[in-house]
């Protein structure tokens, strides 16, 4: 099987498994295809750490367990879903298992403390009042997640989820895949049923957070 088509494979078969399947213990919030979305995107996230390498400067101190964090409130179960993915998968960054953060309404100043500190990807909901600009300012080493097409074309933020006629989609910005870390493998640039990169130009809003 060529290489692009065993990445393929395995960056999209176990979320379409998720996708449909229930998680255990999963709380039953929402619609079912909104739930069912929230596992696929959880699966696409997780996925995406495997594929994104962050050099050691980027890391935590010493042994010190890489930080996924949280923003905003949610109410389709993407958190839930995203624990649970984490703890069965065994989730890590460069060797360190990764600890989960979230944060909803009323805790952003502990957010900002945690992402401030040492945080490898934070990933945004619609709800949060964080910016991309934001999270650059408070920290370099972390790869930046929203939802919305224009959350990287407009905002500067380095991925984002698009849902359209049942299906997820990434949103990449080339920078993501030019800078030396964090940095998502280039295998990743061939899935284009998947993965739609946006070019990044001097002076263009994804090139510049905001």
């Amino acid at each position: 099987m060529p290489r692009t088509r065993r990445i393929f494979v395995l960056f999209t078969g176990f979320a379409l498994v998720c996708g449909s399947l229930g998680l255990h213990g999963q709380s039953k919030r929402g619609s079912e295809e909104e739930r069912r979305t929230a596992r696929v995107q959880g699966a696409y996230l997780t996925h995406l750490v495997k594929f994104t390498r962050w050099e050691e400067r980027h890391l935590p101190a010493g042994d010190a367990a890489p930080k996924i964090v949280l923003v905003g409130e949610e109410s389709d179960g993407f958190v839930e879903s995203l624990q649970f993915l984490v703890r069965q998968s065994g989730l890590k960054i460069e060797g360190r298992d990764v600890e989960l953060h979230h944060f909803g309404k009323g805790r952003e100043t502990e957010a900002r403390e945690m992402i401030g500190q040492s945080c490898q990807l934070v990933y945004v909901m619609p709800s949060s009042s964080f910016t991309p600009r934001e999270i650059s300012e408070l920290t370099k080493q972390a790869v930046i997640f929203g939802e919305s097409r224009e959350f990287v074309t407009e905002k500067g933020g380095d991925v984002s989820f698009v849902s359209t006629r049942n299906r997820v989609k990434l949103v990449v910005s080339e920078k993501y895949f030019r800078r030396t870390s964090p940095k998502l493998s280039s295998k990743l640039v061939n899935l284009k049923s998947v993965v739609e990169i946006i070019p990044v130009t001097p002076g263009s809003s994804a090139a510049q957070p905001e």
